[in-house]
């Protein structure tokens, strides 16, 4: 197990991620790993534990979040804060960590192509004829085209287009 060093910049951490909404009820975390139990994705990756990520976050440990890819993994399904005997929520808090990751330009790769699409394809994904033709069959009409130039504007002057590397 690996030593976990507290100092200045690291309490600096935890308490800017405490502003956060739903990551300011973090202290009241005792450890007791209801969140972990029943998180469908810890059930499928041993590594993801909602448990640990609060401890980290607790103990403003900002590196380590950041270094692996465990904060995109998170379903944000808010089953940790159902059964969280304290109401913290761990979703929250996650995504709370997410969002300082990514104005620290530490974004994962999948998020940056999904986010990159958009002002190519208007979605997260290419809607071309084959997509089409199964709404078609399922009744329903054309997806509709959306305006790549408004997109393209709106990503640009919020500046997430330069932060994924697409602008």
């Amino acid at each position: 197990m690996t030593e976990i060093i507290v100092n200045s910049e690291s309490r600096v951490f935890r308490d800017s991620l405490l502003k956060n909404h739903g990551a300011e009820r973090l202290m009241l975390c005792y450890q007791c790993g209801s969140c972990t139990n029943d998180c469908p994705v810890a059930r499928r990756i041993q590594e993801f534990r909602p448990r640990n990520i609060a401890r980290l976050a607790m103990y403003g440990q900002k590196e380590r979040l950041f270094s692996k890819d465990l904060l995109w993994l998170c379903a944000g399904c808010y089953t940790c804060y159902e059964r969280c005997p304290q109401q913290v929520h761990v979703s929250e808090i996650i995504s709370a960590l997410r969002q300082a990751a990514f104005l620290e330009g530490k974004i994962h790769v999948t998020i940056k192509n999904i986010v990159s699409s958009l002002p190519l394809h208007g979605y997260i994904m290419e809607i071309g004829e084959f997509e089409n033709e199964l709404r078609q069959d399922d009744g329903l009409p054309p997806a509709p085209e959306p305006s790549l130039s408004e997109i393209s504007t709106i990503m640009t002057r919020t500046g997430i287009l330069a932060r994924v590397g697409g602008g």
